[in-house]
C-alpha cells in the first residue's frame, strides 16, 4: 500500500477572501506488479481510495474500503510506503504484519537536491543504501560531502541528512521496497489530471465527491454505481397510445346557442349589414358555424 497527500485549490474564503487548499488524502493498495504482453508494468489488482480529511481518519477509511477486497487477517506480509508524512505510519498500528518502507520516488528526488553538485557522494550514497550499509556509514558520506560543499550547497547536504535520519527506519535495502513507486503516477491519472486545471477551484464538498467518483472510475465500479442510481431515478413510463383520430361528440343545442352568443359579441362582422361578403363567410368558416 502507498499513501499521498494531494492538495488542490480550493474556494475563496468568505472571510479573508484567499483561496484555501483542500488536502485529498490517496490511498493506493496492489498485489505488486506484473508485465502486460506489450512490455509494461501494470499493478496487479489495483484498488484506490480518496478521502478528504484527517489523516487517521482517512486511514481508517481506507483499511475499510480495501477490506472488502482483502482480508486483513489472511495477510501475512503488506509494504506501507510513503514521503515520509507521520499520518501514513498510522497504518501499521491496524497492520501488524506490516512494514514502513519511505517511498523510492522520494528518497531519490531527496538525493538529487541535497548532492545535486557532487556526482561522487551521490554515487557513494547510492551504493552504500543499494547494499544496506548501517547509518554509521552513511552519516560519514554526508559529513564528507558537506565539509566539500560551499554556501548553500552546505545547506543542502545538512537538511539531506537530517531527512535521511529521521526517516532511516524506512530506508531499507529491502526486496519488497522496489515494487513501490507507483502513487505519484496514480495522482496524477486517478487526481490531477481532472482536478488541477488551469483555473479549477473547489468547495470540500465538492472536492470529496469527485475524488469518491474518480476513484470509482479508477477501480472499474463507476458503471455499476451509476445503472443503481440511474434504476432509482427513473420513472416507468406508461407507453403512448396513438390514434389514428380524434373523437368528439356533436355539441349539443345548449352548447350551439352558447357559441353563437358568444360569436355575436365578439365578432358582430357575422350578423352585420357586410354579412353576405366573401371574406365573412371565410371568417364564418373559420369560426365553425354553418349559416346561411
Amino acid at each position: 500500500m502507498e499513501f499521498d497527500e494531494l492538495f488542490v485549490r480550493g474556494r475563496r474564503h468568505r472571510e479573508d477572501g484567499k483561496k484555501e487548499r483542500i488536502a485529498l488524502m490517496h490511498a493506493l493498495a496492489y498485489e505488486g506488479k506484473e508485465t502486460d504482453r506489450q512490455g509494461r508494468t501494470m499493478l496487479k489488482n489495483r484498488r484506490v481510495h480518496v478521502a478528504v480529511g484527517e489523516g487517521t481518519e482517512a486511514i481508517e477509511e481506507a483499511l475499510a474500503a480495501f477490506a472488502g477486497v482483502w482480508d486483513w487477517s489472511r495477510v501475512t506480509q503488506c509494504t506501507v510506503g510513503g514521503d515520509g508524512a507521520p499520518w501514513i505510519r498510522k497504518a501499521l498500528e491496524y497492520l501488524p504484519n506490516a512494514a514502513y518502507r519511505l517511498d523510492p520516488f522520494h528518497l531519490k528526488r531527496a538525493l538529487r537536491r541535497g548532492l545535486q553538485h557532487d556526482p561522487e557522494a551521490h554515487q557513494q550514497l547510492g551504493e552504500a543504501l543499494e547494499a544496506g550499509k548501517p547509518w554509521a556509514e552513511v552519516k560519514a558520506i554526508l559529513d564528507a560531502a558537506r565539509r566539500r560543499a560551499r554556501g548553500a550547497d552546505r545547506d543542502r547536504v545538512r537538511e539531506l541528512a537530517t531527512y535521511l535520519e529521521n526517516q532511516w527506519e524506512g530506508i531499507v535495502a529491502d526486496p519488497a521496497a522496489r515494487r513501490l513507486g507507483a502513487m505519484e503516477a496514480q495522482n496524477y491519472h486517478v487526481l490531477a489530471r481532472r482536478m488541477k486545471r488551469r483555473g479549477a477551484a473547489w468547495s470540500e464538498r465538492g472536492a470529496r465527491h469527485l475524488a469518491r467518483l474518480l476513484a470509482a472510475r479508477a477501480n472499474g465500479e463507476l458503471d455499476r454505481y451509476a445503472m443503481q442510481a440511474w434504476r432509482r431515478r427513473q420513472v416507468p413510463s406508461q407507453p403512448a397510445t396513438r390514434k389514428s383520430a380524434v373523437l368528439r361528440q356533436s355539441p349539443t343545442l345548449a352548447e350551439l346557442e352558447d357559441a353563437a352568443k358568444w360569436l355575436r359579441a365578439r365578432i358582430p362582422a357575422l350578423y352585420g349589414p357586410h354579412s353576405d361578403g366573401e371574406w365573412v363567410r371565410v371568417l364564418r368558416q373559420l369560426a365553425g358555424l354553418l349559416v346561411a
